[in-house]
Protein backbone atom coordinates (compact mmCIF):
# COMPACT_ATOMS: atom_id res chain seq x y z
CA UNK A 1 0.00 0.00 0.00
CA UNK A 2 1.54 3.33 -0.78
CA UNK A 3 0.60 6.45 1.27
CA UNK A 4 1.25 10.03 0.79
CA UNK A 5 2.26 12.27 3.55
CA UNK A 6 1.68 16.72 3.54
CA UNK A 7 3.33 17.76 6.60
CA UNK A 8 5.30 20.99 6.42
CA UNK A 9 7.43 20.63 8.79
CA UNK A 10 10.29 18.79 7.72
CA UNK A 11 11.12 16.80 11.62
CA UNK A 12 7.88 15.48 11.60
CA UNK A 13 7.76 14.78 7.57
CA UNK A 14 10.71 13.01 8.24
CA UNK A 15 9.20 11.15 11.77
CA UNK A 16 6.35 9.96 9.93
CA UNK A 17 7.92 8.77 6.47
CA UNK A 18 10.00 6.54 8.87
CA UNK A 19 8.06 4.97 10.96
CA UNK A 20 5.22 4.24 7.76
CA UNK A 21 8.21 2.27 5.99
CA UNK A 22 8.85 0.32 8.92
CA UNK A 23 5.07 -0.69 9.22
CA UNK A 24 5.93 -1.80 5.02
CA UNK A 25 4.47 0.92 3.51
CA UNK A 26 5.89 2.83 0.11
CA UNK A 27 5.78 6.31 1.26
CA UNK A 28 5.60 9.39 -0.57
CA UNK A 29 5.63 13.10 1.08
CA UNK A 30 5.84 16.40 0.61
CA UNK A 31 5.73 19.99 2.41
CA UNK A 32 2.04 21.22 1.02
CA UNK A 33 -1.11 21.16 -0.66
CA UNK A 34 0.05 22.19 -3.96
CA UNK A 35 2.56 19.53 -4.22
CA UNK A 36 0.16 17.05 -3.05
CA UNK A 37 -2.26 17.72 -5.78
CA UNK A 38 0.35 17.06 -8.37
CA UNK A 39 1.49 13.87 -6.42
CA UNK A 40 -2.12 12.58 -6.74
CA UNK A 41 -2.97 13.21 -10.30
CA UNK A 42 0.42 12.06 -11.87
CA UNK A 43 0.40 8.23 -8.98
CA UNK A 44 -2.42 6.36 -7.95
CA UNK A 45 -2.10 6.90 -4.33
CA UNK A 46 -5.04 5.47 -1.98
CA UNK A 47 -3.99 6.81 2.02
CA UNK A 48 -2.86 10.32 1.92
CA UNK A 49 -2.21 11.57 5.70
CA UNK A 50 -1.98 15.53 5.67
CA UNK A 51 -1.46 17.83 8.35
CA UNK A 52 -4.17 20.38 9.38
CA UNK A 53 -2.55 23.84 9.16
CA UNK A 54 -0.08 24.32 6.59
CA UNK A 55 1.38 27.18 4.87
CA UNK A 56 -0.74 27.83 1.22
CA UNK A 57 -3.71 26.04 1.97
CA UNK A 58 -5.04 24.00 4.83
CA UNK A 59 -5.71 20.41 5.27
CA UNK A 60 -10.04 20.48 4.61
CA UNK A 61 -9.29 22.62 1.36
CA UNK A 62 -6.58 19.62 0.74
CA UNK A 63 -9.84 17.19 1.15
CA UNK A 64 -11.75 19.07 -1.21
CA UNK A 65 -9.67 19.13 -3.75
CA UNK A 66 -9.45 15.74 -4.09
CA UNK A 67 -13.01 15.35 -4.06
CA UNK A 68 -13.81 17.93 -6.34
CA UNK A 69 -10.93 15.77 -8.60
CA UNK A 70 -13.42 12.34 -8.80
CA UNK A 71 -10.46 9.98 -9.40
CA UNK A 72 -11.95 6.45 -10.42
CA UNK A 73 -10.65 5.06 -7.44
CA UNK A 74 -11.13 5.99 -3.59
CA UNK A 75 -8.43 8.06 -1.85
CA UNK A 76 -8.62 7.75 2.11
CA UNK A 77 -8.00 10.91 3.95
CA UNK A 78 -6.39 11.09 7.60
CA UNK A 79 -6.75 14.74 9.02
CA UNK A 80 -3.77 15.02 11.76
CA UNK A 81 -4.64 18.05 13.81
CA UNK A 82 -3.70 19.90 17.10
CA UNK A 83 -7.60 21.93 17.28
CA UNK A 84 -9.47 20.42 20.42
CA UNK A 85 -13.73 20.17 20.08
CA UNK A 86 -16.48 18.94 17.86
CA UNK A 87 -16.39 21.88 15.79
CA UNK A 88 -13.03 21.02 13.91
CA UNK A 89 -13.98 17.39 13.89
CA UNK A 90 -17.33 18.12 11.91
CA UNK A 91 -15.50 20.80 9.73
CA UNK A 92 -12.84 18.30 8.84
CA UNK A 93 -15.62 15.85 7.57
CA UNK A 94 -17.69 18.06 5.78
CA UNK A 95 -14.73 18.59 3.41
CA UNK A 96 -14.04 14.74 2.95
CA UNK A 97 -11.97 13.49 5.66
CA UNK A 98 -12.64 10.07 6.56
CA UNK A 99 -10.36 9.81 9.96
CA UNK A 100 -8.83 12.07 12.40
CA UNK A 101 -5.01 11.57 14.13
CA UNK A 102 -4.90 14.47 16.86
CA UNK A 103 -1.46 15.60 18.09
CA UNK A 104 1.00 14.32 19.47
CA UNK A 105 0.19 11.26 17.22
CA UNK A 106 0.20 7.87 19.21
CA UNK A 107 1.76 5.53 17.00
CA UNK A 108 -0.83 2.88 17.91
CA UNK A 109 -3.40 4.80 17.33
CA UNK A 110 -2.33 6.30 13.55
CA UNK A 111 -1.46 2.67 12.58
CA UNK A 112 -4.77 1.18 13.58
CA UNK A 113 -6.40 4.24 12.00
CA UNK A 114 -4.44 3.24 8.69
CA UNK A 115 -5.23 -0.13 8.61
CA UNK A 116 -8.89 0.95 9.23
CA UNK A 117 -8.68 2.83 6.29
CA UNK A 118 -6.99 -0.52 3.97
CA UNK A 119 -10.05 -2.25 4.83
CA UNK A 120 -12.29 0.10 3.55
CA UNK A 121 -10.31 0.71 0.51
CA UNK A 122 -9.96 -3.29 0.17
CA UNK A 123 -14.44 -3.36 0.65
CA UNK A 124 -13.89 -0.50 -2.12
CA UNK A 125 -12.22 -2.50 -4.35
CA UNK A 126 -14.64 -4.79 -4.01
CA UNK A 127 -17.43 -3.04 -4.27
CA UNK A 128 -15.81 -1.58 -8.14
CA UNK A 129 -15.09 -5.19 -8.98
CA UNK A 130 -18.61 -6.53 -8.64
CA UNK A 131 -19.90 -3.24 -10.32
CA UNK A 132 -17.77 -3.97 -13.10
CA UNK A 133 -19.04 -7.46 -13.04
CA UNK A 134 -22.74 -6.09 -12.61
CA UNK A 135 -22.05 -3.79 -15.44
CA UNK A 136 -20.91 -6.43 -17.85
CA UNK A 137 -23.73 -8.74 -16.87
CA UNK A 138 -25.99 -5.65 -17.36
CA UNK A 139 -24.72 -5.03 -20.72
CA UNK A 140 -24.90 -8.74 -21.60
CA UNK A 141 -29.21 -9.22 -20.40
CA UNK A 142 -29.42 -5.45 -22.53
CA UNK A 143 -27.87 -7.71 -25.67
CA UNK A 144 -30.26 -10.48 -24.76
CA UNK A 145 -33.36 -8.72 -23.96
CA UNK A 146 -32.89 -7.21 -27.78
CA UNK A 147 -32.44 -10.54 -29.26
CA UNK A 148 -35.43 -11.61 -27.34
CA UNK A 149 -37.90 -8.33 -28.08
CA UNK A 150 -36.62 -8.73 -31.67
CA UNK A 151 -37.96 -12.46 -31.72
CA UNK A 152 -40.95 -11.52 -30.12
CA UNK A 153 -41.52 -8.79 -32.64
CA UNK A 154 -41.07 -11.43 -35.42
CA UNK A 155 -43.67 -13.73 -33.24
CA UNK A 156 -46.03 -11.09 -33.21
CA UNK A 157 -45.72 -10.30 -37.25
CA UNK A 158 -45.80 -14.05 -37.60
CA UNK A 159 -49.29 -14.75 -35.13
CA UNK A 160 -50.92 -11.36 -37.45
CA UNK A 161 -50.30 -13.29 -40.15
CA UNK A 162 -52.51 -16.02 -39.09
CA UNK A 163 -55.46 -14.04 -38.50
CA UNK A 164 -58.11 -13.51 -40.90
CA UNK A 165 -58.23 -10.48 -43.03
CA UNK A 166 -60.16 -7.84 -41.85
CA UNK A 167 -64.07 -7.86 -43.93
CA UNK A 168 -63.48 -11.12 -45.38
CA UNK A 169 -66.68 -13.05 -46.66
CA UNK A 170 -66.56 -17.06 -46.59
CA UNK A 171 -69.51 -17.96 -48.57
CA UNK A 172 -72.65 -16.31 -47.05
CA UNK A 173 -70.79 -15.66 -44.02
CA UNK A 174 -68.69 -11.77 -43.81
CA UNK A 175 -66.53 -11.48 -40.23
CA UNK A 176 -64.62 -8.30 -38.86
CA UNK A 177 -62.39 -8.52 -35.79
CA UNK A 178 -60.71 -6.86 -32.71
CA UNK A 179 -57.21 -7.92 -31.68
CA UNK A 180 -55.27 -6.06 -28.90
CA UNK A 181 -52.57 -8.38 -27.49
CA UNK A 182 -51.66 -7.05 -23.84
CA UNK A 183 -47.90 -7.57 -25.10
CA UNK A 184 -46.32 -8.18 -28.33
CA UNK A 185 -48.29 -11.60 -28.78
CA UNK A 186 -51.50 -12.96 -27.43
CA UNK A 187 -52.66 -16.58 -26.17
CA UNK A 188 -55.72 -15.20 -27.93
CA UNK A 189 -56.32 -16.74 -31.39
CA UNK A 190 -59.32 -17.08 -34.16
CA UNK A 191 -60.22 -18.04 -37.54
CA UNK A 192 -63.02 -18.47 -39.78
CA UNK A 193 -62.46 -20.81 -43.30
CA UNK A 194 -64.48 -22.60 -45.78
CA UNK A 195 -64.94 -26.59 -44.80
CA UNK A 196 -66.63 -27.72 -47.79
CA UNK A 197 -68.99 -26.12 -50.78
CA UNK A 198 -71.73 -24.97 -47.84
CA UNK A 199 -70.46 -24.97 -44.78
CA UNK A 200 -68.14 -22.64 -42.55
CA UNK A 201 -65.93 -23.22 -39.68
CA UNK A 202 -64.92 -20.51 -36.73
CA UNK A 203 -63.13 -20.47 -33.54
CA UNK A 204 -62.22 -17.82 -31.04
CA UNK A 205 -59.84 -19.81 -28.28
CA UNK A 206 -57.59 -17.67 -25.11
CA UNK A 207 -55.11 -20.05 -23.39
CA UNK A 208 -54.71 -19.07 -20.14
CA UNK A 209 -52.49 -16.41 -19.32
CA UNK A 210 -50.59 -14.22 -21.73
CA UNK A 211 -47.24 -14.21 -23.11
CA UNK A 212 -44.46 -16.48 -25.23
CA UNK A 213 -45.96 -19.62 -23.93
CA UNK A 214 -49.50 -19.28 -23.99
CA UNK A 215 -48.61 -17.33 -27.63
CA UNK A 216 -46.61 -20.54 -28.97
CA UNK A 217 -49.72 -22.76 -27.67
CA UNK A 218 -51.72 -20.77 -30.04
CA UNK A 219 -49.37 -21.45 -32.64
CA UNK A 220 -50.05 -25.48 -31.91
CA UNK A 221 -53.46 -24.88 -32.15
CA UNK A 222 -54.26 -22.75 -34.92
CA UNK A 223 -51.96 -25.38 -37.10
CA UNK A 224 -54.24 -27.91 -35.99
CA UNK A 225 -57.56 -26.30 -36.34
CA UNK A 226 -56.41 -25.76 -40.09
CA UNK A 227 -59.00 -28.28 -42.05
CA UNK A 228 -56.58 -29.05 -44.71
CA UNK A 229 -57.69 -32.69 -46.42
CA UNK A 230 -54.11 -33.71 -46.85
CA UNK A 231 -53.98 -33.94 -43.23
CA UNK A 232 -55.55 -35.51 -40.40
CA UNK A 233 -57.71 -32.62 -38.49
CA UNK A 234 -60.26 -32.93 -35.76
CA UNK A 235 -62.92 -30.79 -38.20
CA UNK A 236 -63.14 -32.99 -40.77
CA UNK A 237 -62.86 -37.16 -41.13
CA UNK A 238 -61.96 -39.14 -43.90
CA UNK A 239 -65.27 -41.72 -44.29
CA UNK A 240 -63.84 -45.62 -44.81
CA UNK A 241 -64.18 -46.32 -48.26
CA UNK A 242 -65.80 -42.98 -49.37
CA UNK A 243 -64.92 -40.26 -51.46
CA UNK A 244 -65.24 -37.14 -49.56
CA UNK A 245 -64.00 -35.93 -45.99
CA UNK A 246 -67.49 -35.88 -42.98
CA UNK A 247 -67.60 -32.71 -41.28
CA UNK A 248 -67.22 -33.56 -37.47
CA UNK A 249 -69.70 -32.09 -34.98
CA UNK A 250 -68.47 -29.09 -32.92
CA UNK A 251 -69.21 -30.71 -29.75
CA UNK A 252 -66.93 -34.07 -30.94
CA UNK A 253 -64.06 -31.56 -32.00
CA UNK A 254 -64.47 -30.44 -28.08
CA UNK A 255 -64.31 -34.05 -26.69
CA UNK A 256 -60.80 -34.80 -29.15
CA UNK A 257 -59.42 -31.43 -28.15
CA UNK A 258 -59.92 -32.15 -24.68
CA UNK A 259 -58.55 -35.74 -24.82
CA UNK A 260 -55.33 -34.57 -26.90
CA UNK A 261 -54.46 -31.64 -24.66
CA UNK A 262 -54.88 -32.45 -21.03
CA UNK A 263 -52.54 -30.47 -18.56
CA UNK A 264 -50.09 -32.26 -16.58
CA UNK A 265 -46.98 -31.49 -14.56
CA UNK A 266 -44.92 -30.43 -17.01
CA UNK A 267 -47.76 -28.46 -18.66
CA UNK A 268 -50.03 -26.43 -17.03
CA UNK A 269 -51.38 -25.08 -20.05
CA UNK A 270 -55.57 -25.05 -21.13
CA UNK A 271 -58.00 -22.76 -22.67
CA UNK A 272 -61.58 -21.93 -23.88
CA UNK A 273 -62.50 -22.25 -26.46
CA UNK A 274 -66.07 -21.88 -28.71
CA UNK A 275 -65.84 -23.52 -32.63
CA UNK A 276 -68.83 -23.09 -34.61
CA UNK A 277 -70.05 -24.80 -38.28
CA UNK A 278 -72.60 -22.44 -40.67
CA UNK A 279 -75.07 -24.40 -42.23
CA UNK A 280 -75.15 -21.31 -45.38
CA UNK A 281 -78.48 -24.19 -46.86
CA UNK A 282 -79.89 -24.51 -43.90
CA UNK A 283 -79.13 -21.04 -42.55
CA UNK A 284 -78.25 -23.02 -38.59
CA UNK A 285 -75.13 -22.52 -36.76
CA UNK A 286 -74.20 -25.29 -34.52
CA UNK A 287 -71.74 -24.73 -31.98
CA UNK A 288 -70.03 -26.00 -28.77
CA UNK A 289 -68.67 -23.94 -25.64
CA UNK A 290 -65.71 -24.86 -23.52
CA UNK A 291 -65.41 -22.48 -20.81
CA UNK A 292 -65.25 -19.30 -23.05
CA UNK A 293 -67.63 -16.11 -22.16
CA UNK A 294 -71.42 -16.73 -23.77
CA UNK A 295 -71.46 -15.25 -27.09
CA UNK A 296 -73.91 -12.68 -28.11
CA UNK A 297 -76.54 -13.50 -30.71
CA UNK A 298 -77.73 -10.53 -32.86
CA UNK A 299 -81.08 -11.48 -34.68
CA UNK A 300 -82.63 -9.17 -37.18
CA UNK A 301 -86.11 -8.73 -35.07
CA UNK A 302 -84.50 -9.20 -31.52
CA UNK A 303 -82.67 -7.31 -29.25
CA UNK A 304 -79.03 -8.55 -28.31
CA UNK A 305 -79.14 -11.54 -25.92
CA UNK A 306 -76.01 -13.99 -24.81
CA UNK A 307 -76.23 -17.81 -25.46
CA UNK A 308 -74.77 -20.87 -24.10
CA UNK A 309 -73.99 -22.35 -20.73
CA UNK A 310 -70.08 -22.19 -20.34
CA UNK A 311 -69.15 -25.31 -20.77
CA UNK A 312 -65.53 -27.29 -19.44
CA UNK A 313 -62.02 -25.49 -20.39
CA UNK A 314 -60.34 -27.83 -22.54
CA UNK A 315 -57.76 -29.70 -20.91
CA UNK A 316 -59.28 -29.36 -17.19
CA UNK A 317 -60.11 -32.62 -16.46
CA UNK A 318 -60.58 -36.02 -19.62
CA UNK A 319 -64.45 -36.44 -18.17
CA UNK A 320 -65.73 -32.89 -19.73
CA UNK A 321 -68.46 -32.98 -21.29
CA UNK A 322 -69.60 -31.26 -24.21
CA UNK A 323 -72.96 -30.21 -26.19
CA UNK A 324 -74.04 -28.27 -28.85
CA UNK A 325 -76.15 -25.42 -29.37
CA UNK A 326 -78.22 -25.53 -32.79
CA UNK A 327 -79.02 -21.77 -33.34
CA UNK A 328 -81.49 -20.76 -37.32
CA UNK A 329 -80.50 -17.54 -38.46
CA UNK A 330 -81.74 -15.17 -41.02
CA UNK A 331 -79.74 -12.87 -43.71
CA UNK A 332 -78.17 -10.51 -40.94
CA UNK A 333 -78.35 -12.33 -37.83
CA UNK A 334 -74.96 -11.55 -36.04
CA UNK A 335 -72.73 -13.98 -34.05
CA UNK A 336 -69.82 -11.79 -31.77
CA UNK A 337 -67.40 -14.14 -30.36
CA UNK A 338 -65.28 -12.34 -27.52
CA UNK A 339 -62.50 -12.74 -24.65
CA UNK A 340 -63.14 -12.20 -20.81
CA UNK A 341 -59.93 -9.58 -21.74
CA UNK A 342 -62.98 -7.57 -22.82
CA UNK A 343 -65.60 -7.98 -20.38
CA UNK A 344 -62.87 -8.24 -17.44
CA UNK A 345 -61.15 -5.12 -19.07
CA UNK A 346 -60.60 -3.02 -15.42
CA UNK A 347 -61.26 1.23 -16.39
CA UNK A 348 -60.32 3.80 -14.41
CA UNK A 349 -63.10 3.56 -11.85
CA UNK A 350 -61.79 0.52 -10.80
CA UNK A 351 -64.77 -1.79 -12.14
CA UNK A 352 -64.92 -3.95 -14.44
CA UNK A 353 -66.39 -3.73 -18.61
CA UNK A 354 -68.54 -6.43 -17.76
CA UNK A 355 -71.40 -8.25 -19.52
CA UNK A 356 -74.04 -6.00 -19.16
CA UNK A 357 -72.20 -3.00 -20.99
CA UNK A 358 -70.99 -5.46 -23.35
CA UNK A 359 -74.94 -6.45 -24.66
CA UNK A 360 -75.93 -2.33 -24.03
CA UNK A 361 -72.77 -1.32 -26.73
CA UNK A 362 -73.80 -4.35 -28.79
CA UNK A 363 -77.39 -3.38 -29.12
CA UNK A 364 -76.58 0.37 -29.71
CA UNK A 365 -74.55 -0.03 -32.68
CA UNK A 366 -76.11 -3.29 -34.39
CA UNK A 367 -77.07 -0.68 -37.37
CA UNK A 368 -73.53 -0.23 -38.39
CA UNK A 369 -71.45 -2.34 -40.41
CA UNK A 370 -69.16 -4.28 -38.40
CA UNK A 371 -65.96 -3.02 -39.47
CA UNK A 372 -67.55 0.13 -37.93
CA UNK A 373 -68.48 -2.09 -35.01
CA UNK A 374 -65.09 -3.61 -33.79
CA UNK A 375 -63.59 0.00 -34.42
CA UNK A 376 -66.05 1.76 -32.11
CA UNK A 377 -65.45 -1.54 -29.58
CA UNK A 378 -61.79 -0.73 -30.17
CA UNK A 379 -61.99 2.81 -28.89
CA UNK A 380 -64.99 2.14 -26.40
CA UNK A 381 -62.38 -0.26 -24.57
CA UNK A 382 -59.54 2.23 -24.78
CA UNK A 383 -62.02 5.25 -22.93
CA UNK A 384 -62.97 2.78 -20.72
CA UNK A 385 -59.54 1.31 -19.44
CA UNK A 386 -57.62 5.18 -19.84
CA UNK A 387 -54.98 4.14 -22.39
CA UNK A 388 -54.09 1.07 -24.51
CA UNK A 389 -52.10 -0.74 -21.40
CA UNK A 390 -54.45 -3.73 -21.10
CA UNK A 391 -53.76 -6.35 -18.52
CA UNK A 392 -55.20 -9.07 -20.71
CA UNK A 393 -55.31 -9.91 -24.39
CA UNK A 394 -58.10 -8.78 -25.62
CA UNK A 395 -60.17 -10.28 -29.06
CA UNK A 396 -63.73 -10.15 -30.44
CA UNK A 397 -65.09 -12.09 -33.65
CA UNK A 398 -68.10 -10.70 -35.31
CA UNK A 399 -70.04 -12.27 -38.02
CA UNK A 400 -72.72 -11.39 -39.92
CA UNK A 401 -74.81 -14.07 -41.96
CA UNK A 402 -76.25 -12.58 -45.73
Amino acid sequence: MRILVVEDTLIARTMLERILRKWGYEVDSVSNSRDAMQCLIKEPIQIVITDWVMPGGDGPSLCREIRAQNFPYYTYIVLVTSLEGAESAIQGLESGADDFVRKPIQLDELHARIRAGERVLALEKVLQERNEELFKLSNSLLAAQKLINRDLETAAKMQQKLLPASASKCLNVTIDWLFRPSALVSGDIFNFFRLDETHVGFYALDVVGHGVSSAMFTLTLTRLLTPEIQRDSPLKRKLPDKPYYEIVRPELVMAILNSQFQTSTESWLYFTMIYGVVDTVANTIELSQAGHPNPVHIAIDEAARFIGDGGFPIGITEAAEYDTIVINYRPGDRLVLYSDGITECVGTTGEMFGDKQLLEFLEQNRSLPIHEVSKAMSERIREWRGDESYEDDISMLILEMS
